[in-house]
């Protein structure tokens, strides 16, 4: 099945994940909007992904997950590759899974699970591909991306975050090798498959 690696990647993102950390001594925090909501809820939204509902709960999670690069340490980006579609299925998994969950509680997991991939430090965006097969990526995952698809044979350039036409075969070769659509694109699906700890 093509993309199969997003699915897996909401069952291996809590996995290894740490309870979370909570404002004060009796585990309670204030909490706004659709935060509050329980993960049957979302299952109940996500029905209609055109919802205002839908938006707001994965409006919700990347605000969450945008306010946790300030206060994480160590943290420029705590979800580098990872947009709307991907935390979506994230949550579907996790929800299907705990439908008592909150919103909010899930969230938390994410910023535990997520921490092993995030980009420490400033880096800039570099566009790569072209047309419909066309994405932002940071110029250190690039870097990361050149080192784990050289360590499986697949690529013997540099390791310099740049985007080169070796680079993208050996996307393509890694792609096909993983059931993923090949695209020589670094996605969201190809990165978690290839970069995920």
């Amino acid at each position: 099945m093509k993309n199969l690696s997003l699915i897996t990647l909401a069952a291996t993102v809590f996995a290894a994940s740490a309870p979370a950390q909570a404002e004060n001594a009796s585990g309670q925090f204030a909490v706004e909007g659709p935060g509050r909501l329980s993960c049957a809820a979302f299952t109940d939204a996500r029905s209609d992904k055109g919802s205002a509902e839908f938006q707001r709960l994965i409006g919700f999670v990347e605000g969450y997950l945008s306010a946790a690069n300030r206060y994480e340490p160590n943290t420029f980006d705590l979800s580098p590759w990872h947009n709307a579609a991907a935390f979506d299925l994230i949550l579907e998994k996790h929800c299907s899974d705990n439908p008592e969950d909150t919103i909010v509680g899930v969230a938390q997991k994410m910023v535990s699970a997520l921490r092993p991939v995030r980009v420490a430090d400033y880096s800039p965006m570099v566009e790569v591909g072209a047309g419909e097969n066309r994405a932002f990526v940071y110029k250190t995952i690039l870097r990361r991306t050149q080192a784990a698809l050289r360590s499986r044979g697949l690529y013997e350039g540099e390791e310099n975050g740049s985007y080169s036409p070796q680079m993208r075969d050996a996307l393509l070769a890694f792609q096909k090798q993983s059931d993923l659509f090949e695209t020589g694109v670094p996605d969201p699906a190809t990165l978690w498959t290839l970069l995920n700890p």
